[in-house]
């Protein structure tokens, strides 16, 4: 009962905490779309899809925050973007189980080949 009380303060202290970060209307729909994609792949539960959609509200804010900060450096901009990745990363493979692991490779994979598709039609 006290680890079962323990994680649900910390889940709801980590909820509030990156509830606080505020998105504009275009950021906060990229935010819900990447969340429900992700939650129907990778079969979340409603937990853990609280703990993603607060994970990428933060991650959303920090990109766009990244992309206006360093819009003159494009070398600064993509080590930074490198780096906010890694962390998100770490950060989303913490909380999965083994099976959602391995739904989020092949998600990445599918977002891989369609960011290729969709460049070379540009």
């Amino acid at each position: 009962m006290k680890k079962f009380l323990l994680t649900v303060t910390l889940l709801f202290s980590c909820v509030l905490a990156f509830a606080q970060v505020q998105l504009s209307p275009e950021g906060e729909r990229k935010c819900l779309e990447l969340t429900r994609s992700m939650s129907i792949k990778l079969r979340l539960n409603e937990a853990e899809y609280i703990r993603l959609k607060a994970l990428n509200r933060s991650h959303v804010a920090k990109t766009d925050e990244i992309l206006r900060a360093y819009s003159q450096d494009d070398r600064l901009k993509t080590e930074k973007i490198a780096e906010l990745e890694k962390g998100y990363e770490k950060t989303l493979t913490s909380f999965l189980k083994p099976n959602q692991l391995q739904a989020y490779a092949v998600y990445k994979e599918e977002k891989k080949v369609r960011f290729m598709a969709s460049s070379e039609e540009n």
